[in-house]
């Protein structure tokens, strides 16, 4: 049997349906494409979607990434008991066994109705401010609940990602996890989103029960942004709503649950006790969600005080505080981020202190016994009556206080118990926070990009380490692309898609989707340099016998050749909108050609005595810029003439960028960054980055702030704050 399809090869085979489909209204349909013309992926943790429109019908194709052995049963149980017992939350699918063919072999698919909406999360987000159509939409998930129990089926992972909002309703997407009635003794294909399943939650667990912990997740969640806001800003990760799997891990402990008690609202507090109180009991024996709301689930709440909140983060500015281009403001630029680094890291742990406590101890008292009292006090009072009025007044009141002092004697020793405060040792949360070394990468950093405010920041390294850093959360994420290692590489600057240099082959690569193109080389003729127009759809590619070409990555099409000389290209840069192309040799020549409508050479020169080790182009292609290992950066005009010079010395140049038109950063071998007019060639600022060489820069247009990366692995942000 054939091996597994990976991504590439579902996307490969997608290009032509009505040969890699098996289903005739599917061979028809005409592929959802991206601007590039390809076919547009949709990837999640199971499997890849692609639309597919077939006149007015629109189908979601989902690929597995990977193989179940009872797919077919599975689905065919579940499609026959949504047929018998539909829910208006679902949707029509049909799971096709031999639906796809590849490389020989055929592969499962499942054909579905497209179902256009806003993801749950998104939804939210755009209802914060809006409390009224947040509880309308927590209402509906509640109906979509009841509906589901009604169905007699378990969706097995509800979570923002398989809930769509279109219009008035929510829609299930995502069956593979599904548990129906006719499923009884298998056991689960996956356990869910680890943001909304229970912690003890196991392959076994497969039943009516799946959804019960997840919807009281989903429920809490909207009932608490309904009442504050604030929490989504705090809890919020981009892949939940506000709970995270430690949470219910640290039930009490972590900052959530003090923060919702915090509210001081009855329902949310009974809520949050509940959902803490089933994270004890086992999943099969959990309640429904009306049960929970009818308050007749059969179990304790747990009871959280309000804790100290963690300090909020300062908020990350896509802006400058000041005014001005890269070249007023490069002098005033500091370190606001680093990898390898420290970061302040806030953290509660559990420390005993002594503190008030409310105590109940037993006393001992003189309390008076209460029958014989009363019937001395009874008799007192009389005979003080009796007195009174026969005899005297005065001996009638003497008479009656006797009586009543007569009773003190009657009282004796007895045990009471009483409340009172005492200081005693008791477990608190105590909010810390710590410097925390944070590493960096393993090889030098070849190629980087970023995004125009600064947020995101995408890294090639010389061992094929890709990853993409969020830099205003500390997120960091190791990219789906697997890379060899290699000699050159180029990221494009407004999208995180690279081109690379081996030994054998050059490649284009989607850090964000994963997905690969590779192109063939000559191996007499290796590739020795490369760029990549700014959307990433073009490649140029340098040999080490002077060719350029330059390639449409998705068709894997040559566009133009250029012959260049008899030298090996060293380095080349696409001007911004992808029209004009710099090339420099090993010789010390640099070239600059005009792309299109038509290929030609518009200029050239030679003004450095080595190698040439770095290019770059200003944004429209007016100008260019060309540095070697002496130091030298030669400034060039798009005709081919030199319009300035400057000795940026430390070692050489190693990396070049135009930030704007106005500034040109040079990256140099002794670990400086240098800003410089490239009208006159004058340094406007030095920053010193560390002791290794400045290998990759790339510009945040927006924030006015340039990422550095070095030979040594470390990456770096320039800015006036962060």
């Amino acid at each position: 049997m054939a091996t597994w399809p990976d991504l590439t090869e579902y996307h490969e085979a997608m290009q032509s349906p009505q040969r890699s489909l098996g289903d005739p209204e599917l061979q028809k349909a005409q592929i959802d494409k991206d601007r590039f013309g390809m076919p547009k992926p949709a990837t999640g943790g199971n499997a890849v979607v692609y639309k597919a429109t077939v006149g007015q019908n629109a189908w979601a194709v989902r690929c597995f990434l990977r193989p179940i052995s009872d797919h077919a049963e599975r689905y065919a149980a579940i499609s026959k008991h949504l047929q018998k017992n539909r829910s208006a939350h679902s949707t029509e699918f049909v799971y096709l066994a031999d639906g796809l063919r590849i490389k020989g072999g055929t592969f499962p698919i499942v054909k579905m109705a497209w179902v256009q909406g806003l993801h749950l999360d998104r939804c939210v987000e755009g209802l914060l401010d809006k409390p009224r159509e947040l509880a309308a939409l927590r209402e509906k998930f509640r109906t979509l609940v009841k509906d589901i129990e009604h169905a007699k089926f378990a969706h097995g992972d509800l979570q923002h990602g398989n809930i769509l909002v279109t219009g008035r309703d929510l829609l299930l997407i995502d069956y593979d996890g599904m548990w129906v009635p006719a499923l009884i003794g298998r056991q689960a294909t996956e356990i869910g989103h680890r943001a909304y399943q229970h912690p003890k939650r196991g392959m076994t667990d497969y039943g009516p029960h799946l959804d019960r912990f997840s919807a009281l997740v989903i429920y809490l969640s909207l009932r608490a942004l309904e009442i504050d806001r604030k929490l989504w800003d705090t809890y919020y990760t981009g892949d939940n709503l506000l709970f995270v799997r430690e949470d219910f891990n640290e039930v009490g402990r972590s900052p959530v649950w003090g923060d919702l008690a915090a509210l001081k609202n009855a329902e949310v507090t009974y809520l949050a006790g509940i959902l803490a109180a089933m994270v004890g009991r086992p999943v099969k024996d959990l309640p429904r969600l009306e049960a929970v709301l009818s308050q007749s689930a059969g179990l304790r709440p747990l009871e959280f005080k309000p804790v100290a909140r963690a300090p909020e983060k300062p908020k990350w500015s896509g802006k400058p505080s000041k005014s001005g281009s890269a070249a007023d403001l490069a002098s005033q630029w500091k370190v606001v981020w680093s990898r390898p680094g420290e970061k302040i890291e806030t953290r509660w742990k559990k420390e005993v202190k002594d503190g008030p406590v409310e105590v109940e101890s037993e006393v001992e008292v003189m309390a008076p016994n209460p029958f014989p009292l009363a019937m001395i006090t009874v008799g007192g009072l009389a005979a003080g009556v009796l007195i009174g009025v026969s005899v005297s007044p005065e001996l009638g009141l003497v008479a009656a206080g006797g009586g009543l002092i007569f009773t003190r004697g009657m009282s004796k020793v007895q045990k009471k118990r009483v409340k009172h405060i005492a200081i005693r040792p008791v477990e608190q949360q105590v909010l810390e926070q710590l410097k925390v070394a944070v590493a960096g990468h393993k090889s030098a950093v070849t190629s980087l990009q970023c995004s125009a405010d600064g947020r995101r920041l995408a890294v090639v390294t010389k061992f094929g380490e890709c990853a993409l850093w969020e830099l205003d959360t500390d997120g960091y994420k190791v990219s789906a692309v697997r890379l060899p290692p290699f000699e050159q590489s180029a990221l494009a600057s407004g999208t995180p898609k690279a081109a690379v240099v081996t030994d054998k082959a050059a490649l284009a690569a989607d850090l964000a989707s994963g997905l690969k193109v590779e192109f063939p080389v000559d191996s007499s003729n290796r590739a020795s340099a490369a760029a990549m127009t700014a959307d990433g759809a073009k490649i140029a590619l340098g040999q080490q016998l002077g060719q350029v070409h330059v390639v449409e990555v998705m068709t894997k099409k040559t566009l133009i050749q250029i012959a260049g000389m008899s030298s090996r290209v060293t380095a080349l840069a696409f001007s911004e909108d992808g029209a004009f192309l710099g090339i420099g040799w090993a010789t010390g020549m640099v070239q600059i050609h005009r792309l299109t409508p038509k290929a030609e050479k518009v200029g050239e020169g030679t003004q450095h005595r080595t190698a040439v080790t770095a290019l770059a182009a200003a944004p429209k292609g007016q100008a260019f810029a060309s540095a070697d290992d002496s130091g030298q950066v030669v400034i060039w005009g798009k005709n081919g003439q030199r319009q300035a010079a400057a000795n940026a010395g430390g070692r050489g140049v190693k990396s070049l960028l135009f930030l704007g038109e106005q500034a040109v950063a040079a990256g140099c071998g002794d670990g400086t960054v240098k800003i410089l007019n490239p009208s006159s060639g004058a340094v406007l600022a030095t920053h010193n980055v560390g002791a290794a060489g400045v290998t990759a820069l790339a510009f945040a247009k927006e924030k006015m702030a340039l990422a550095v990366g070095t030979q040594s692995g470390q990456v770096t942000l320039l800015a006036l704050e962060a």
